[in-house]
């Protein structure tokens, strides 16, 4: 039987980091951040690590294609450069400075040295643990390990020494709408693609950014029923 939204439970899940029913949302700010100055940032392509957290731990698979590292950035990157109070660095001019780093291991080192090449302030890095595609449509699932599912970490790095100053996390496979009210009152009675909860998730974590602060005129996501 296919299942609705609103109609079915989901298996509770314990898992490290991971709130019961898969969804967390986490964001840390470091003390000091008040030294620095931050105005100019750069969004990173995201990391595809395998094999993932949640892959050891059986809460998803199968691992994230690669592209989902930039799919993740690009997110982040779209909605940032609309921020006031700081300037983001146009993704072209990213992608030129990454060849200077091409087959290497992307270190603390290389982040700032990437970041003085672009003349950033601060670097935006992140890891994409769980990135799997809705199986079913936007009305209904076969079950609820259908849905899809996102996590990642990602961190604000100062190019001036390479200290983190801010950490942000989020997983989620998305439950039935009588499991999770608020997501329900957020994104209707529907199941989202990975895309879209993708979306939703960047909007969530960089409600505690630190930097800059959200235009007037939010940016439009990609929520329309697919």
């Amino acid at each position: 039987m296919r299942r609705s939204l609103t109609s079915c439970a989901m298996p509770v899940l314990m898992l490290t980091m991971v709130a019961c029913g898969g969804k967390t949302n986490q964001a840390l700010t470091a003390p000091e951040i008040e030294q620095y100055r931050i105005a100019r940032i750069a969004v990173l392509p995201f990391l595809v690590e395998q094999p993932t957290p949640g892959q050891d731990r059986g809460y998803a698979a199968p691992a994230p294609p690669v592209e989902a590292g930039e799919r993740l950035s690009e997110i982040f990157y779209r909605k940032l450069k609309n921020w006031e109070g700081i300037d983001v660095i146009p993704s072209d001019e990213v992608q030129n400075a990454m060849v200077m780093v091409a087959g290497k291991p992307l270190t603390r080192s290389a982040i700032t040295s990437i970041g003085q090449k672009l003349g950033a302030d601060g670097v935006l890095v992140g890891t994409v643990q769980v990135y799997k595609e809705r199986t079913g449509s936007a009305m209904g699932l076969d079950r609820p390990q259908d849905a899809a599912e996102v996590g990642f970490a990602t961190q604000l790095i100062s190019v001036k020494d390479g200290v983190p100053l801010w950490t942000g996390q989020y997983h989620e496979r998305q439950r039935p709408a009588n499991e999770d009210l608020s997501g329900l009152l957020e994104r209707g009675p529907r199941y989202l693609t990975v895309e879209q909860l993708a979306d939703s998730a960047v909007n969530h974590v960089l409600r505690k950014f630190p930097i800059g602060r959200p235009p007037q005129t939010p940016t439009r996501s990609p929520q329309a029923v697919q």
